[in-house]
C-alpha cells in the first residue's frame, strides 16, 4: 500500500452484539483509534461511553417470548414531512428504506461497514477508499454501483434542493472541491467535488483537511443515503445523462403515483400521504437481515400530545411519552444495558405498563438569536433572568441542566480531571481550564440562580426596555412551557415578547438559513461524537455567515489578523485561537485533539459572553413499547432501523 494506507476493518463480533473496530495499520500512518470511545478524560472526541452490549431488556426474568412473522409496525412522526430526498432535513422514513456507506448497529458507537465491506484510510485521512458490498439491490431492482454513490453526493453539495451541502463542502467535513463555499455555499462549482468511481464497487473521497470524524460523519446523517444514479436531474455532469429518471415531486413527493425514490434498505416505500402517513413494506431482496414484520406504518401528527394520546389509546407500537405527560414516578426497574441505555417499564395513566428505555443524547436545547435582530443587551438580561435547573427540575424532568452547547459525555478535558462530566461541571462553575477572561470564573450569568434585578439592569444600561421581539418555537411542549415563562419575565424587566409557532422545517429555513426570525427554539443533536459538531456555528469568523450573525461586519475575510472590524477584543481573541487551533489542525492526532479541546472552550465562552445561543437542557431520549414487541432499543446515536423489530406470541 504504497500511498500510506491504514486500512480499518470494521466488524461485528459474531454473537456477542458488541460493535467493535480492529485497526490494522500498515504503511506510514498513525495507530490512533478509529472507535470514538473515550475514557472521558481526553478532548471530548468520543463518548465517554463504556460497557458491553447485553441484549436482555432488563423487563423480567421470565422465558423469552416467541417471535412470530408479520404483522404492521405502528409508530409515529411528529412534525411537518414536506419530502422524502434525504438531502432535505426531516425527511421521513429515510432509517428504513434507505441507508449509507457506514452506519450504527442499532444506534450504538462505534461506526461500522452499511453498503461498504471495507475501508482504507490513506495517507492519514486525505483519502478514503470504499469497496462496496457486491450484489446489493435497490428496492427498483437495479443493482449498487460506486456510480451511484458519486451521484447521491453530488446531489447533496449541488442541487438546488439540498438543505445540507455543509455537510460536505462548507463545515467540519470537508472534501476537495472547487469554489469558495466558505463564503457561500451556492459558490460550489458543479462536478468537482472529490469523489470517484475508480472501479465499479470502489467509491474514493479525496478530503480538502484530513477529518478526524469522517466516518462518524458518514454514518450518521441521513444526507449520505444512496440511491440509483439519475433518479433525479436537479445537477449538472459532465458527459452524464443527468435528465433524471422521474420528476423530482414523482420521485421524492406524491405526484403522478410517488414517491417512487428506491433505496437499499430492509424496507421499501409503499404509500405516502402527507400530512398523514407513510407506509414502508418488508423488502425480501434485502442484503442484510430481512425484516420480520409486514410493514412499517408511521403516522404523522402534528404534535406530541397527538402521538402520545394515540399511543394512550393502543394504536401505537412504539412511541414517546411528551414531558407534561411523563411521571418520573411511573418508572419502574430501570437496569442498564450497556452504551449508555437504561431499561425497564413504565406504567401509563390508563394503569398499563409497557416496556421503557432512556440514554442520555448527545446534545442540547437551545434559544438561538439572531444577533443583528437583538440586541446584546436583550440577549444577557435574557441569560440573566432564567435559571436552567429551574427549568431543567420544572420543564425538562428528569434531564439535565445545561450551561453549555456541548453536552457531559462529549467536554472539551484539557487538564487533568476525571472525565469529561467532571470537566464540564468544573469549567462552568469555577472556570477550570478557561482559554479567556470571559471564562475565568465559569458561566457568568448565574448558575442555578435567576436575578431579575440584574437582568432589568441590564436592560435599562442597554436602553432596550420597551422594546419588543418574537420568539419562534415548536410545537413541543417544553418549548410552548418555557416560552411562556420567557415572555412573563421579559415582561417584568420591560421587553415584550410575542410567541409564534412554527415547524422545524420553518425555523430551519427562516431562521437559519434567511436569517428572518428574532429568535428561535431548536434541539441540536450530535451526528459526530465530537464538541466541533455542535459549536463548528459559532467562532465569530464562521458565526458571522450563519444563524447567529455574531462576528466581524467584513465576512469575506475569514484571517483574524489582518482585521479591525470586530466587535470587541473578545471576540478577536476567540476567532485567534480557533483559527489556530482548529481550522487546519482536523487530523487524528492526540496532539490535534488537544489542541481542538482548547479551540471549543474558548468558542463556549465566546457563547456565554455574546449569548448568541442560550442553552437550556441537555436532552434524554426516551422510547416506550408494547408489551408484545420483542425490541432492543438504540443507543446513543438512536436511527432505530426495524428489521429485527418483531411481534411476539401473546402471553397469557
Amino acid at each position: 500500500m504504497s500511498e500510506g494506507t491504514s486500512r480499518r476493518r470494521f466488524l461485528v463480533i459474531a454473537g456477542s452484539g458488541t460493535a467493535t473496530a480492529v485497526a490494522g495499520c500498515t504503511g506510514g500512518s498513525d495507530s490512533s483509534d478509529d472507535t470514538g470511545s473515550d475514557d472521558g478524560g481526553g478532548s471530548g472526541e468520543g463518548t465517554g461511553d463504556s460497557g458491553t452490549t447485553n441484549t436482555d431488556d432488563g423487563t423480567g426474568d421470565g422465558p423469552e417470548p416467541q417471535t412470530v412473522e408479520g404483522g404492521t409496525l405502528q409508530t409515529a412522526l411528529v412534525g411537518k414531512v414536506e419530502s422524502l430526498d434525504p438531502i432535505i432535513k426531516g425527511s421521513g422514513g429515510v432509517d428504513q428504506w434507505g441507508e449509507s456507506l457506514m452506519g450504527y448497529e442499532n444506534g450504538v458507537l462505534p461506526p461500522t461497514p452499511a453498503l461498504a465491506e471495507d475501508v482504507e484510510v490513506i495517507n492519514a485521512g486525505e483519502r478514503y477508499r470504499f469497496t462496496l458490498k457486491e450484489g446489493v439491490t435497490f428496492h427498483d431492482g437495479s443493482e449498487l454501483t460506486a456510480s451511484d454513490v458519486v451521484y447521491c453526493w453530488e446531489r447533496v453539495a449541488q442541487s438546488e434542493n439540498s438543505q445540507n451541502a455543509d455537510d460536505l463542502v462548507g463545515s467540519t467535513f470537508t472534501i476537495e472541491h472547487e469554489g469558495n463555499t466558505g463564503e457561500e455555499l451556492s459558490n460550489y462549482v458543479p462536478g468537482s467535488l472529490g469523489v470517484s468511481a475508480s472501479e465499479e464497487y470502489v467509491f474514493e473521497v479525496d478530503m480538502q483537511t484530513p477529518y478526524f470524524g469522517a466516518l462518524f460523519q458518514i454514518a450518521s446523517e441521513s444526507t449520505f443515503v444512496v440511491y440509483p444514479e439519475n433518479t433525479v436531474g436537479d445537477i449538472e455532469r459532465d458527459d452524464v445523462e443527468t435528465e433524471g429518471e422521474y420528476a423530482y415531486q414523482e420521485a421524492f413527493g406524491t405526484e403522478n403515483g410517488g414517491p417512487k425514490a428506491a433505496g437499499t434498505g430492509p424496507f421499501e416505500i409503499d404509500t405516502w400521504s402527507k400530512g398523514d402517513r407513510l407506509v414502508m413494506t418488508r423488502f425480501d431482496e434485502y442484503h442484510g437481515e430481512t425484516a420480520t414484520v409486514d410493514a412499517v406504518e408511521e403516522t404523522i401528527l402534528a404534535d406530541p400530545d397527538a402521538a402520545y394520546q394515540r399511543a394512550v389509546n393502543g394504536n401505537l407500537n412504539i412511541f414517546q411519552v411528551p414531558s407534561n405527560k411523563f411521571d418520573v414516578d411511573s418508572q419502574q426497574n430501570l437496569n442498564p444495558i450497556g452504551e449508555g441505555r437504561l431499561v425497564g417499564e413504565y406504567e401509563l395513566e390508563d394503569g398499563r405498563v409497557v416496556n421503557h428505555a432512556q440514554v442520555d443524547q448527545l446534545g442540547t436545547d437551545v434559544m438561538i438569536f439572531n444577533t443583528q435582530r437583538v440586541p446584546e443587551g436583550v440577549r444577557k438580561a435574557f441569560a440573566a433572568m432564567l435559571n436552567q435547573h429551574d427549568i431543567a427540575r420544572n420543564i425538562y424532568p428528569n434531564q439535565k441542566p445545561a450551561y453549555t452547547m456541548t453536552p457531559p459525555q462529549i467536554y472539551p478535558n484539557v487538564g487533568e480531571l476525571e472525565d469529561s462530566p467532571t470537566a464540564q461541571e468544573a469549567h462552568v462553575t469555577e472556570g477550570v481550564t478557561s482559554q479567556t477572561p470571559a471564562g475565568e470564573n465559569g458561566y457568568p450569568w448565574g448558575y442555578d440562580e435567576a436575578d431579575l434585578q440584574r437582568a432589568r439592569r441590564i436592560a435599562e444600561e442597554a436602553g432596550v426596555t420597551g422594546n419588543s421581539y418574537t420568539l419562534t418555537i415548536t410545537s413541543e411542549p417544553e418549548w410552548q412551557t418555557l416560552a411562556g415563562r420567557i415572555q412573563q419575565k421579559a415582561e417584568s424587566i420591560g421587553i415584550q415578547v410575542n410567541i409564534e409557532t412554527a415547524d422545524y422545517g420553518t425555523l430551519i429555513s427562516q431562521g437559519i438559513f434567511e436569517g428572518k426570525l428574532d429568535m428561535y427554539s431548536l434541539g441540536d443533536t450530535a451526528e459526530v461524537p465530537s464538541p466541533d459538531n455542535l459549536l463548528r456555528f459559532y467562532p465569530p469568523q464562521v458565526a458571522r455567515r450563519q444563524a447567529t450573525k455574531w462576528g466581524p461586519t467584513d465576512v469575506d475575510n475569514p484571517d483574524p489578523d489582518v482585521r479591525s472590524d470586530w466587535e470587541s477584543d473578545l471576540q478577536q481573541e476567540i476567532a485567534q485561537i480557533w483559527a489556530e487551533n482548529y481550522q487546519g489542525n482536523t487530523q487524528e492526532t492526540e496532539q490535534a485533539s488537544r489542541d481542538r479541546a482548547r479551540a471549543y472552550l474558548a468558542v463556549e465562552e465566546g457563547t456565554w459572553s455574546s449569548v448568541q445561543i442560550l442553552p437550556t437542557a441537555h436532552r434524554v431520549t426516551r422510547t416506550f413499547w408494547s408489551q408484545d414487541l420483542d425490541y432492543t432499543p438504540p443507543g446513543v446515536m438512536g436511527d432505530k432501523t426495524h428489521n429485527t423489530t418483531a411481534f411476539t406470541e401473546s402471553q397469557s
